[in-house]
């Protein structure tokens, strides 16, 4: 199998950066506002993420006769208060020990390196700059950069397009299902980050990626492993 890469596509929130969001908390903003407008509460969970909850209130919402322009409202109503629940934990993002070594090393050989994440770019960009690690990044592509976001095609896709590579010349570091499942979605490789994540969030798809390294072990052990892909 070949393996030279150009460029590495990173997850954000629990990847780079510890990002510190209170994520149950922002599930519960965002039911609270579905629920106020008519999304009864056995419809939604909190053990859903708040796409999951988007998306299944939107088909109620169509059975409920209600307009797609008003839909529409209520989804940036939600958009909104996540939002800002996520500009908060940008101001308080820090960075995953021992991550910066690993970014100086791809800078060193001359590896393009970029972001994809739910996050929206402006707080994306935010975090990286109070983490003081923007300079290290060509390209962000955030939720409202694209509309299909990962583990669809899209989203890689349209960062391979932006660094002119192939998918197959593209390794993704992530630590979730989304990240993993998104490189064997393209044919990109792959590498599973294993970090302290809440239960009730799967990673079924760790065990296809290409290598899984634990966080402990950075910055040593995913230098190494990233290095077999060069």
């Amino acid at each position: 199998m070949k393996k030279k890469v150009k460029a590495v596509i990173w997850d954000l929130d629990g990847t780079l950066i510890d990002f510190k969001i209170n994520s149950i908390g922002a599930r519960r903003k965002a039911i609270k506002v579905l629920k106020n407008h008519g999304i009864p509460k056995t419809q939604l969970s909190i053990q859903k993420s708040i796409l999951e909850n988007v998306k299944n209130s939107r088909i109620l919402f169509k059975q409920y006769g209600i307009t797609r322009e008003e839909v529409q409202k209520i989804i940036t109503e939600v958009n909104n208060v996540v939002i800002e629940v996520e500009r908060q934990a940008a101001l308080k993002a820090t960075l995953t020990k021992g991550i910066k070594e690993v970014l100086e090393f791809l800078k060193k050989n001359n590896i393009k390196q970029t972001i994809f994440t739910y996050n929206t770019h402006a707080n994306a960009l935010l975090s990286l700059k109070t983490a003081g690690i923007e300079s290290y990044f060509e390209i962000i592509i955030g939720r409202d950069d694209i509309r299909n976001l990962k583990p669809h095609p899209d989203h890689v896709k349209k960062i391979c397009d932006h660094l002119e590579v192939e998918v197959n010349e593209v390794l993704i570091i992530g630590d979730t299902n989304t990240d993993i499942e998104a490189a064997l979605n393209v044919g990109s490789y792959s590498i599973a980050l294993n970090t302290k994540i809440p239960n009730f969030i799967k990673r079924d798809a760790f065990q296809k990626a290409n290598k899984i390294v634990d966080v402990k072990s950075i910055p040593n052990n995913l230098i190494k492993a990233i290095q077999e892909f060069l």
